[in-house]
């Protein structure tokens, strides 16, 4: 279940910039409701994809982290409270085009 957890995180959190899709939200929120889901695995996926040079899928990733807040299980908050330091953001700078070139 990890697995294809982490293919849906992978999904909604291309370069392509258009919002994650419904269907890999959807996928990601019944994974996570899911007794068996390591929410740890899923964080650091999604941590992983804040790391990106690319502000498409940085938006994409925190996009995709309020949703499983949101709608997601209780432990996936928890998870996220517990680390102060999962997304970290102040070293981000896109440099993939010139009007994107701001720090956070």
């Amino acid at each position: 279940m990890g697995s294809s957890a982490s293919k849906a995180a992978l999904r909604a959190t291309t370069n392509e910039p258009t919002e994650p899709e419904a269907k890999h939200l959807a996928d990601l929120t019944q994974y996570i409701n899911e007794t068996n889901m390591s929410v740890e695995h899923l964080a650091s996926v999604l941590s992983e994809k804040t790391g990106s040079s690319s502000w498409v899928v940085v938006f994409k990733a925190l996009v995709t982290t309020h949703h499983l807040m949101v709608h997601g299980d209780e432990r996936f908050i928890q998870h996220l409270a517990s680390r102060n330091s999962l997304f970290t953001l102040h070293n981000f700078l896109d440099d993939s085009v010139i009007e994107g070139k701001m720090s956070l």
